[in-house]
């Protein structure tokens, strides 16, 4: 039975209705795995384009109980391509932000978990409306992510000057403001300029259980073909400079003559660096033992984390990476950088090897040092970790907690 104050989630971008990265599915998540704990949600997102997307996720959520507000984004014609995505973000989300905080402010919510950027057109409405209404604001959760706006080079910090002047206010009228990981309290302290009262650590988590019950082993064999007495090594993520693909298919190059011709390694996801990736394989020699398996349905990327011996993530940057905690799910151990909040999940000799971004020849040193260890007791290590840590069932009564005390009086019946 529904109880507590009405939460209203809001994020741009959700699962299925846009992409399939970590944020979407996050949200999506989120907000089904509330309502399934009683939790009475709604969710306001971006009109998607497609309308067989927009059914599908309607479908989905409004079947847990989460009910479902689209809000239209900018009118500029804005999309993923190179050089947009700073542009759109400046613009397109600017506009559907301020959109989405007088429709939330509108709306029946006593408690607003807002991700990202959409806390800033809510944080800035709720400043006049509800006193003019006689009406009490809702208090604001901020949700932080991968903060790639205050930390990434410097080119794309000059770029996004505008949208991380209009974040820093919106974490100044936020009530909490939320982290996914432990190692990063000081980077969102200093990069918001909050104090540790209103910072809040509630982990980004999976789903274990669906993770193994969705894997397609059968069409992961498929994809690999003979592969007896193989090491495999899966990787998972867009093909794109932050993630540092490039850099594993150097290292595996450099480790070669350490690892002889028995492993397979296979690349999960599409996007602008895949001809590059492409290039440095070839380069690296070790074209035989590469897959670049494109983009898979999740029952196949779930089969390939069940039947592989290594999750390796190479990245350059990161936020929380949900792709590492499926991983964790399947019981793999993982090779990653030091990068994000991985060193939270990533335990250095106890669930995986970290090493510095950026250093093919750190990547090439962890794969030969990787082959020497028990691999099967550091995966169940990390799953362990993960069940402990990074679960719903330890997420959602955090949750709860953190909406009853934010609403106390202020909640209905």
């Amino acid at each position: 039975m529904a109880d507590g104050p009405i939460v209203a989630i809001v994020s741009r971008r959700v699962w299925p209705a846009h992409g399939p990265g970590g944020l979407e599915r996050h949200v999506y998540d989120q907000a089904v795995q509330l309502a399934r704990a009683g939790v009475r949600v709604e969710l306001f997102s971006e009109t998607p384009r497609c309308g067989e997307r927009r059914s599908r996720a309607e479908a989905a959520l409004e079947s847990a109980g989460v009910r479902v507000y689209w809000i239209r984004g900018g009118p500029l014609p804005l999309g993923r391509r190179a050089g947009t995505v700073i542009l759109d973000r400046n613009t397109n989300y600017r506009i559907w932000a301020t959109r989405v905080g007088r429709a939330v402010l509108a709306s029946r919510a006593q408690v607003v978990h807002a991700h990202g950027f959409a806390a800033v057109g809510v944080t800035a409405g709720r400043r006049a409306a509800p006193a003019a209404a006689g009406a009490v604001a809702p208090p604001v959760v901020l949700a932080t992510h991968g903060m790639e706006e205050f930390v990434g080079p410097w080119w794309k910090r000059l770029a996004y000057t505008p949208f991380r002047r209009a974040l820093r206010r919106a974490a100044r009228r936020s009530d909490r403001i939320l982290v996914t990981d432990e190692v990063l309290l000081p980077v969102v302290r200093s990069a918001l300029g909050v104090g540790d009262e209103r910072l809040v650590v509630i982990p980004n988590v999976v789903d274990a259980e669906e993770c193994r019950a969705v894997a397609d082993r059968a069409s992961a064999a498929r994809l690999l073909g003979e592969r007896a007495g193989e090491t495999l090594y899966v990787s998972v993520g867009r093909l794109a400079a932050n993630k540092g693909f490039d850099l594993l298919a150097a290292a595996f190059g450099r480790a070669r003559a350490r690892l002889g011709d028995r492993w397979r390694w296979v690349l999960v996801g599409e996007g602008p660096w895949r001809r590059r990736i492409e290039r440095v394989v070839a380069e690296a020699g070790v074209g035989g033992q590469v897959i670049l398996a494109g983009a898979v349905d999740e029952a196949t990327k779930h089969g390939l984390l069940a039947i592989a011996d290594w999750f390796v993530h190479p990245t350059r940057y990161e936020g929380s990476s949900l792709a590492t905690l499926e991983a964790m799910a399947h019981g793999l151990p993982v090779i990653a950088t030091r990068v994000g909040g991985l060193p939270d999940k990533v335990l250095d000799g106890r669930t995986g090897l970290l090493v510095p971004p950026g250093d093919a020849g750190a990547l090439a040193a962890a794969l030969v040092r990787a082959a020497g260890l028990d691999a099967a007791l550091l995966g169940r290590a990390g799953r362990e970790l993960l069940d402990r840590r990074f679960s719903w069932k330890a997420a959602v009564p955090s949750y709860r907690a953190l909406y009853r005390q934010l609403a106390g009086p202020r909640q209905g019946g």
